[in-house]
């Protein structure tokens, strides 16, 4: 299986290993931004943002698998349950959307709906002048 490292700033130890499921996770919670310095196995360290397909896997729905007898999480059929031994080829699901919270994602949208306004303002602005010429 993969295992995935995050470099931290200097005076902090890097953030591994990591399965994929948790990367994504640190992904979506913002913790790993396309800035973020990730290794992945033995190889070298290379920014999250050239990782192909990293943030869109991030924003699918994840699905988890629970037991029908016990209701507790399984891996996806067919397996059996650790809990109650049952043999399960179709198992209750929970799907979850999700999304991805970055700060400054969300600063930049908030300042480009200034920049509309502002457009926005100006153009009035010019209009109003040609109104009154």
């Amino acid at each position: 299986m993969t295992k995935w490292f995050v470099q931290q700033d200097e005076s902090q130890e890097d953030i591994g290993p990591l399965r994929p499921s948790e990367l994504l996770e640190m992904v979506r919670c913002g913790k790993v931004t396309s800035d973020s310095i990730l290794r992945k196995d033995d190889s070298s360290w290379f920014t999250a943002g050239a990782v192909g397909g990293l943030f869109e896997a991030a924003m699918r729905p994840t699905i988890r698998y629970f037991c029908p007898q016990c209701e507790i999480e399984v891996t996806e059929p067919p397996v059996n349950c650790q809990e109650c031994g049952r043999e399960i080829h179709q198992a209750l699901t929970q799907i979850t959307e999700n999304s991805i919270v970055n700060q400054a994602d969300q600063t930049a949208v908030g300042n480009a709906g200034n920049s509309v306004k502002n457009w926005l303002k100006k153009k009035r602005i010019v209009k109003n002048r040609e109104n009154d010429s």
